[in-house]
């Protein structure tokens, strides 16, 4: 049990290392950027370094900044999200869920269904996949991640079969598989072109994709200033991320002009579905928006998909409510979880089978004194 007393005073004397002021790395990471936004031979610079930092490409003004408008036109989009339960060896098995939620909002359209909710658990063994990963809680990871995409391109093409009304299919979080890059070799490779071939075939589909990061702390526009300043900051930058540079460059409502990563792992993409983004402004935070580079090369797909998160955004009160309502599909509760093991008890007496729980968990389950 938490001692709620012991705990506000453990908070007051660290207070100071809570609430830091970085105001000033923030000033002097925007004068520094000003400065890059004027020097029209930095972009060229840029293209011909050989620096350790990953820059980022862009081909407009650096200063530009775009109106996003809702969209005047019925639209319908698609977002997925997942949980899980990881193989737990106190419950006795090595079983594990993913569960996905989809939500699909469709707006404009007159006697059309508005909302369609659906949630799909998936039950596997650790073990039994052929191929060889053990069922680490990285590797469930990793596959939550292969099934979201997955329904998002088995319901995709089925809309698109559907109707010609607009569809935007959104995901939670990064298209840049950063999660991968420390991975051993075989997890990298497996689920790297698992994850490539989905956006392949959303590619072929023409279903535009896009990830929303909501608080993002990327440092692409950053390391832009470091290169400027050859390394050699005359005070330290270290707490700033790119959305606080962009908070005071864009309007409300506005995005940035286009970027194209060059992170080292997408270096392994096919070039037409190379990472690109922007962030946009919203009513309470600068996001940013990911998407392959065959949406970033084509203006209707991009204001399409902008247009989508922004209008999204101001009917979730602040972040895509499709997302919201995707991840409430997904979650797995508390409540849950018991009712997977309880479930999982029940079979195992059904089939005379003995599931050997530890004593820590059952303890858990019945503290007595």
């Amino acid at each position: 049990m938490l001692d709620r007393t012991k705990l506000i005073k453990e908070l007051r004397e660290i207070s100071a290392d809570l609430f830091i002021d970085y105001s000033a790395q923030y000033a002097y990471a925007q004068e520094i950027w000003d400065k890059i936004c004027q020097d029209s031979l930095f972009i060229h610079k840029v293209k011909s370094a050989s620096s350790s930092w990953a820059l980022p490409w862009w081909t407009d003004s650096l200063h530009e900044t775009i109106l996003v408008t809702p969209p005047s036109h019925p639209y319908r989009v698609l977002a997925v999200d997942g949980s899980q339960i990881y193989p737990d060896k106190h419950q006795g098995t090595l079983c594990f869920l993913i569960n996905i939620g989809t939500v699909l909002l469709t707006y404009g359209i007159p006697d059309a269904q508005r909302v369609m909710l659906t949630t799909q658990p998936h039950v596997f063994v650790a073990g039994t996949d052929n191929n060889e990963l053990d069922a680490t809680a990285e590797v469930v990871n990793c596959r939550r991640q292969e099934y979201e995409l997955h329904k998002g391109l088995i319901l995709g093409r089925q809309l698109m079969q559907q109707s010609t009304v607009p569809l935007v299919f959104l995901c939670d979080g990064s298209l840049i598989f950063w999660h991968l890059e420390s991975k051993d070799i075989q997890l990298k490779h497996t689920f790297l072109s698992c994850y490539l071939a989905l956006l392949q075939q959303l590619y072929e589909a023409k279903i535009p994709t896009a990830g929303y990061i909501s608080l993002p702390k990327a440092k692409d526009l950053v390391s832009l200033i470091c290169y400027y300043l050859d390394d050699k900051p005359t005070q330290p930058i270290d707490h700033v991320v790119d959305a606080a540079i962009m908070k005071s460059v864009l309007p409300l409502y506005h995005r940035s002009i286009v970027f194209k990563s060059n992170s080292s792992i997408c270096a392994s993409y096919p070039e037409h579905l190379r990472p690109y983004f922007v962030y946009i402004h919203l009513d309470n935070e600068i996001g940013r928006i990911e998407f392959p580079a065959w949406i970033a090369q084509d203006p209707y797909y991009l204001d399409l998909v902008c247009q989508t998160v922004l209008d999204q955004s101001i009917k979730g009160n602040g972040y895509p409510i499709a997302l919201a309502e995707s991840h409430e599909q997904a979650v797995v509760k508390g409540p849950d979880r018991e009712f997977f093991y309880q479930v999982i008890q029940k079979i195992g007496i059904e089939r005379n089978e003995r599931i050997s729980m530890s004593q820590k968990s059952i303890k858990k389950r019945a503290i007595g004194i």
